[in-house]
């Protein structure tokens, strides 16, 4: 799998560009606050950099990346509901990846995560996808289990209505929000959107809320200690306001966890796309590499930049990072 499959250069680059207008345009007047650490919730950190006028922070604690001071709740809530580039990211970037997406993701997804809970000894007899989307990997998970009770949470009008039309019992609301399935699911998973919302801590707590107890949380998105995050930092496309303002650290992941009420959590780097977006970006800016010998040999290697892409994933170093736990009985 190649950045570029899955994130087609110009459709990625006019999104990227929507969205640094709209950080001027939705939150230039917003009064900011400042926020304790998103994952373990230390008021200690260090200024990083300023980009499109949102400020990151490293928390000295966990050492997570953070947006601080970040706009009010409501300034966010209205931001993903009308602002340009969120209507761009729906309606136009992921219909025209929605298929490779699902041959080169979500079908290893399956595989992956139900050999996971296989592994543990769970059975999955109901299973909620927060953030399901287009309903893609529910739509997969039901090839691998047709008998499984599939709930599909999703606040988009537009994303509620697909998932619907695949067959799907949606719920058209936001996680916090959700009624009707308190202490229902084996396994609740939410794929890609811990990154943006608001207070990570409340998201989490939600999911639990809606696994029975014993039940599995799963959630991927990005992890600051990954390869590609931590060379290009601020200058990472993925570092992108106000769409990404969490970046949690592996010891983050698991202390948000902890904090959320939940055991015998596990953080893996599955990723396989750290090397091939340095690469890309070094391509788009070759004075990203300049000086840098090992990089340069690297990126000049295929044989060797698939190898070094498996020691990152084995080695908690992949900037895409799972995380499960399960709530107490």
């Amino acid at each position: 799998m190649k950045e570029n499959e899955i994130r087609p250069e110009a459709l990625y680059k006019r999104y990227i560009e929507l969205s640094h207008e709209d950080a001027e345009h939705c939150f230039g007047d917003e009064e900011r606050f400042h926020v304790a650490c998103v994952a373990c919730g230390s008021l200690k950190n260090t200024n990083e950099f300023v980009k499109y006028g949102f400020q990151y922070v490293t928390c000295r604690g966990c050492q997570s990346l953070y947006q601080s001071p970040r706009p009010s709740l409501l300034a966010f809530e209205s931001f993903y509901k009308n602002s340009v580039s969120s209507n761009y990211w729906a309606d136009v970037f992921f219909p025209a990846v929605a298929e490779i997406r699902r041959d080169l993701i979500f079908r290893s997804r399956v595989d992956q995560l139900s050999a996971m809970v296989k592994e543990s000894g769970d059975k999955i007899e109901r299973l909620v996808d927060v953030g399901a989307g287009y309903g893609i990997f529910l739509d997969e998970w039901r090839k691998h289990d047709p008998k499984a009770r599939l709930i599909a949470v999703e606040p988009s009008e537009s994303l509620a209505a697909e998932c619907r039309h695949k067959g799907f019992e949606t719920s058209e609301n936001i996680a916090e929000e959700v009624e009707g399935y308190d202490d229902f699911a084996d396994l609740v998973v939410c794929f890609e959107v811990l990154e943006h919302v608001f207070d990570p801590l409340s998201f989490v707590k939600s999911l639990t809320r809606l696994a029975r107890p014993g039940g599995l949380v799963f959630l991927s998105t990005l992890s600051i200690d990954g390869f590609d995050l931590q060379f290009l930092w601020d200058k990472s496309k993925q570092i992108s306001p106000p769409h990404h303002i969490n970046f949690l650290s592996v010891d983050g992941f698991k202390k948000l966890f902890e904090r959320a009420g939940l055991t015998d959590i596990s953080v893996t780097t599955p990723g396989k796309l750290d090397v091939d977006i340095v690469r890309n970006s070094c391509l788009e800016n070759p004075d990203l590499i300049d000086g840098q010998r090992f990089i340069q040999k690297l990126m000049d290697q295929s044989d060797l930049r698939d190898s070094f892409q498996a020691f990152l994933a084995e080695n908690a170093l992949s900037s895409h990072v799972w995380v499960i736990g399960r709530l107490p009985l």
